[in-house]
């Protein structure tokens, strides 16, 4: 096995737990209150939901594009704070990303094996380096 697949199948054991947390906070902090009834309550309810979620997301990664941009940020690694702006905005994206999966019922873990097994055999998507 090599060493990128033993970091991945790592990775991959820690994201189950990593994703039901994720979700347990979001609902301790009532992140999505009445997301369940409207979810029950339209055919397309859930598909609501979940569209909702995913653009939060997005927001997530456009506020952290936003502090990239940003002429005041630091991006020298040295400087990184846990507590600064581009930090934060990650860890968001994290978060959100995370319980998205869980709601969804996506098994992020097994997800990304079988991403990076494509990876790891020379896939390249559309055939274009990055």
């Amino acid at each position: 096995m090599s060493e990128a697949r033993r970091h991945i199948e790592a990775l991959a054991a820690a994201l189950p737990d990593a994703q039901r947390s994720a979700h347990a906070y979001a609902r301790s902090i009532d992140l999505f209150s009445g997301a369940d009834d409207l979810a029950a309550a339209h055919p397309s309810g859930r598909a609501y939901v979940a569209a909702t979620r995913m653009a939060l997301l997005q927001s997530e990664v456009s506020e952290a594009l936003q502090e990239i941009r940003s002429r005041s940020l630091d991006l020298d690694p040295a400087a990184r704070r846990p507590d600064d702006a581009l930090s934060l905005e990650l860890a968001d994206i994290l978060i959100r990303t995370l319980e998205l999966s869980e709601y969804l019922g996506v098994d992020l873990g097994a997800a990304l094996v079988a991403k990076t097994t494509e990876t790891l055999s020379g896939y390249r998507h559309g055939g274009v380096r990055f």
